[in-house]
């Protein structure tokens, strides 16, 4: 894939959403000088995605991420596909304004294989390093999570949003909980990470601990790489199994591509920014012709279901 530096930033860039438009700016400007630096060293970078197997069944916004991964894996970067086999026994409350229910190792094994398994429908099987971060977590001691947490004030996890939250409803926040965003701070440590990618709820977990975990050992900080969120089929609420607007990536071909054909109209620009093979030129090109007339939006939404069937069968 040739395509110059501005080119690949736009690329890796594309679909992101970091709820601030200085820190998107600063990551953008950060990632374009580790591609500099890597193109003038031969050294690729080491990006990775942490996949904590809550559930063994995907949907299209699961694969967000891997499609990210496999945008810097054509760029010729190495690629980590991490199994947070650890990380799986508390739960991340990134995305909760809840406890998350704790997995027992057995079912973290399972989801893990089956997690691995259907992301190589969109990575490079051989390309991918498949990498479980017990590896690592199950060897730090007591003194080293005393060291860790020593990075970290109180106030800055209860800043975060669904902390605060709970805290608003008298809900209880357990101290566990907090310990979660220095593992996988940790985790970027362990790997020596260039880039780590993850969804905009992972936001305090990637850009506060995981930089600031990184610098307290001496390393050159991660640059976060975070996804916007995917709607499921109402076009609105994001895509969950739960809620029952989810597209699973095992789902028939015709099935696939009659849910797709079922999203209103404006959800396929975020559609085609997260979930397909398309460039920021070619979306641009799309978002314009539905702009000006010249293309219609029903030939465009089967143009979509046509490339996200393709991608999966």
């Amino acid at each position: 894939m040739m395509m110059s530096i501005d080119e690949q930033v736009a690329l890796l860039m594309q679909g992101t959403d970091y709820g601030d438009e200085q820190v998107k700016q600063a990551m953008a400007r950060e990632l374009k000088e580790r591609l500099i630096e890597a193109e003038k060293t031969g050294r690729p970078l080491k990006v990775y995605c942490g996949f904590d197997p809550t559930s063994s069944d995907l949907h299209l916004g699961h694969t967000i991420p891997m499609r990210k991964l496999r945008q810097f894996q054509e760029l010729g970067h190495e690629i980590t596909f991490l199994i947070g086999n650890y990380t799986s026994l508390i739960g991340d409350p990134s995305d909760k304004d809840k406890l998350r229910p704790q997995l027992t190792a057995e079912q973290v094994a399972y989801n893990g294989q089956t997690y691995a398994d259907q992301s190589f429908k969109i990575l490079d099987r051989a390309k991918t390093r498949v990498r479980y971060n017990a590896e690592w977590l199950s060897q730090l001691t007591f003194a080293d999570l005393i060291k860790l947490g020593a990075n970290f004030t109180i106030q800055q996890f209860m800043t975060r949003e669904n902390f605060k939250l709970r805290l608003e409803r008298n809900d209880p926040v357990y101290l566990h909980e907090t310990f979660y965003a220095l593992m996988q701070g940790y985790d970027a440590v362990a790997q020596e990470a260039d880039v780590q990618v993850g969804g905009s709820d992972q936001l305090f977990n990637i850009i506060v601990a995981g930089r600031k975990m990184q610098e307290a050992v001496g390393q050159k900080p991660q640059i976060g790489i975070l996804n916007g969120i995917l709607p499921g089929t109402d076009g609105v609420v994001r895509m969950s199994k739960s809620l029952g607007n989810h597209i699973p990536i095992l789902a028939t071909p015709e099935d696939m591509y009659g849910k797709v054909m079922s999203l209103p109209d404006a959800a396929m620009p975020i559609y085609f920014k997260l979930v397909t093979r398309y460039t920021p030129a070619q979306i641009a090109a799309i978002e314009q012709g539905l702009a000006d007339g010249t293309r219609h939006p029903r030939d465009v939404k089967m143009e979509l279901a046509r490339e996200i069937v393709t991608i999966f069968h």
